[in-house]
């Protein structure tokens, strides 16, 4: 994975190039065709995902709650908070996603606190968009 692609994504844009070579490491490139899903509802979570390039639909229930772009993280709370997944998303448009699985992001978080707490202040605002 090229550090410089890593860097154009909000979530890991701050860190600097010795986290980045690190985190390359620990990330792989995923493609999810449209129509497809990204993660699904209920399902036991194993991975985070980072949208690069693409759109996706996030639907609870069957009922559209958000839309999703390049830069978005998918799947960061069942994967924080142990949980199954709260909700499906699926890609609207081809997508180009980076994704982290449990264990690196354990090992990550252990290494990169600072990238850690973001996942978690992601996360957070999503459970106050979820309350409305």
């Amino acid at each position: 994975m090229n550090v410089e692609r890593l860097r154009r994504l909000p979530l890991f844009g701050e860190l600097d190039h010795h986290d980045l070579s690190i985190l390359s490491r620990w990330v792989r490139e995923v493609v999810v065709e449209s129509g497809d899903p990204i993660v699904e509802q209920g399902a036991m979570p194993f991975e985070l995902f980072v949208i690069e390039n693409g759109a996706a639909e996030v639907s609870r229930d069957g009922a559209p709650v958000a839309t999703l772009g390049p830069g978005d993280v998918v799947g960061e709370m069942g994967l924080l908070k142990l949980q199954r997944r709260w909700a499906t998303v699926r890609a609207t448009a081809l997508v180009h996603a980076l994704s982290l699985d449990s264990q690196d992001l354990a090992e990550m978080s252990k290494q990169m606190p600072e990238l850690a707490d973001r996942l978690r202040e992601i996360m957070a605002r999503r459970d106050l968009e979820n309350e409305r």
